[in-house]
């Protein structure tokens, strides 16, 4: 079980009490406060987006930094040793998070695109923005859960 399990739990049932207000007001009629409802779910879904985002950016981190560890340790040859020693080996060094990534998945790839398109989203969101494409909850939950198991080291 990882984070992502509890917090999918959690945002369902906000987002189903926020819908079925809303459902309700739209069949009494009561646009403003369907509006705002909607305004909720629609807010709801950054604040787990972005959140869920950040236990998955920390994963990448952690992830990154395992690898740094065992290739420095593991490599032998000078040359290959000397470009992993340039690397940081501790999670919190500043390192840029898609060459983290990089470590992790392959460039260019589906996961690395995935994982690239909601570091693109987050940073959207993270500087006061709303989303800059669809986003369905339901399917991003699943891919997070599922990035989570797959990026190792």
């Amino acid at each position: 079980m990882t984070i992502f399990d509890e917090l999918e739990k959690q945002y369902f049932e906000i987002d189903n009490d926020y819908s079925f207000i809303e459902f309700d007001a739209i069949s009494k009629g009561w646009n403003k406060k369907a509006q705002r409802y909607a305004r909720k779910r629609e807010l709801n879904d950054q604040a787990y987006f972005l959140f869920m985002f950040t236990r998955l950016e920390d994963r990448v981190r952690q992830e990154s930094a395992k690898k740094i560890v065992k290739k420095k340790a593991s490599t032998i040859s000078w040359k290959n040793k000397a470009a992993w020693d340039i690397l940081p080996s501790n999670a919190s060094a500043e390192m840029n998070f898609k060459n983290r990534l990089a470590l992790l998945t392959p460039k260019g790839q589906s996961d690395f695109n995935i994982v690239a398109d909601y570091y693109k989203e987050r940073n959207a969101i993270g500087h006061g923005g709303t989303f800059t494409s669809p986003i369905n909850m339901p399917h991003v939950i699943s891919e997070y859960k599922r990035l989570y198991r797959t990026l190792k080291a």
